[in-house]
This record gives structure tokens, C-alpha cells and sequence, in this order.
């Protein structure tokens, strides 16, 4: 499980606004993580704490960007689950499987 998700949210100025970013961690061989940045929400205006906050718990919440395990219960960015119903960690533990 990723234990700091603020490290894949990320709020930037676009041409046209503000952009709400998440991470999906995608793999370039089985020890390189990659983030590759999402656009999630877009404002006209800078937003407060409050807006990126709630933006930010809807994200953890999307089923594109994070999912629950059914064996440990731990919420995973979808890249390191390893299908929709199961995480790496515990497919390597309960499954066999190598990476």
C-alpha cells in the first residue's frame, strides 16, 4: 500500500485554470514505479484548501485511481493492485506470485 498519498495528488495552473492531478502508478519493469499524472478535476479559479481536500477524498474514492483489497483491506492505487480484487503484497504473499 502506499503509505503517503499526498505524494500522488498534486494541484497545477494550467492555460486554462486549475488542474486536480492523481497519480496511476504504471510499471517499467517490476521495481520501477512510475507515476503518470491524471487530470481529475479542472477550476477556472485557484481553489482553497477545502475544494482540494474534497476533491482529493472523491479521488480515493474512484474505482480509476484506488481500490480496497478484499484479503488486507488496505485502499491501493490501482497500480499496485494486482487485478480489481486483489494487491500486490497479497497476491505475492497468499497467491505465489513473483514480480
Amino acid at each position: 500500500m502506499q503509505e503517503n498519498y499526498d505524494e500522488l495528488f498534486r494541484c497545477v495552473r494550467t492555460l486554462s485554470g486549475w488542474a486536480y492531478e492523481v497519480a496511476v502508478i504504471e510499471w517499467d519493469g517490476c521495481h520501477s514505479p512510475k507515476p503518470y499524472w491524471r487530470q481529475y478535476r479542472l477550476w477556472k479559479t485557484q481553489p482553497d484548501k477545502g475544494r482540494i481536500e474534497r476533491a482529493r477524498l472523491s479521488a480515493l474514492g474512484n474505482k480509476r485511481f484506488y481500490r480496497t483489497c478484499n484479503t488486507c483491506k488496505e485502499l491501493n492505487n490501482v497500480g499496485h493492485m494486482y487485478d480489481s480484487f486483489i494487491c500486490q503484497g497479497c497476491a505475492e504473499r497468499d497467491l505465489g506470485v513473483v514480480y
